[in-house]
């Protein structure tokens, strides 16, 4: 088992997406069946094509974003594991089973994923278990960046954290944790990332309804206003 953390890997001056903030206790693992991430694989493809996970230009380089993630023990009591993307996957086309990771634990107060798979998981995993621990009925976590949602959020009226909560960490992990809470959070099946620009993550029981969500909330704020710069 290797352990991974925040120090060493993380970098100074901003946000990053694909940098892992949590320590990340990481066992490597051969990849699962093709057929389990079928689902995930095909909603994921559906995001990317939409433009809601893939790469942009930054002042270190093109940065890769966004990341699915599915319930692995829906219906099981006391479970705490998801499949979800790996680390620095979001630019790329087509992914394998390879570019998958199984979380088989987390601990937000001590700010930590355990995770064993072929790849480490991805950086916004502490994120995605948040939902799965709050909601019961949540089977499925799609995280996107969309400048038109992210601009819109306050005029579509969407739950939305502060935007003093840094991405990838524990802070905006307990924003989350608190917006869940509300029941107009739960019926909306989406939140805005105020401290992650251009970030929003739905979740639903159904893979269906997690990716409706994004792409019909995509549609209305495209309709709202004219598409933001970036």
């Amino acid at each position: 088992m290797g352990v991974l953390g925040a120090d060493g890997s993380d970098t100074a001056g901003g946000e990053r997406e694909g940098v892992t903030k949590f320590h990340l206790r990481y066992t490597r693992r051969a990849p699962l069946a093709a057929a389990r991430v079928a689902t995930l694989q095909g909603w994921r493809q559906i995001l990317f094509d939409l433009g809601l996970i893939g790469q942009e230009a930054t002042d270190s380089g093109l940065i890769g974003f966004g990341n699915v993630s599915e319930r692995f023990d829906a219906g099981q009591k006391g479970q705490e594991r998801f499949l979800i993307t790996a680390t620095q996957t979001g630019h790329k086309a087509v992914l394998t089973a390879k570019d998958y990771s199984l979380v088989t634990g987390w601990d937000l107060a001590a700010n930590r994923i355990d995770a064993e798979g072929p790849s480490p998981p991805s950086s916004e995993s502490l994120t995605h278990a948040i939902f799965y621990a709050s909601l019961a009925d949540a089977r499925y976590v799609f995280h996107g960046h969309s400048p038109e949602i992210w601009s819109c959020a306050d005029a579509l009226g969407l739950p939305s954290t502060a935007r003093d909560a840094p991405y990838g960490t524990p802070e905006i992990a307990r924003e989350v944790q608190a917006l869940l809470a509300l029941p107009d959070c739960r019926a909306a099946g989406l939140v805005v990332m105020g401290g992650h620009r251009n970030g929003v993550i739905s979740f639903a029981a159904r893979a269906k309804d997690a990716g409706d969500t994004l792409i019909q909330t995509l549609a209305r704020a495209r309709g709202f206003a004219p598409t933001p710069k970036t």
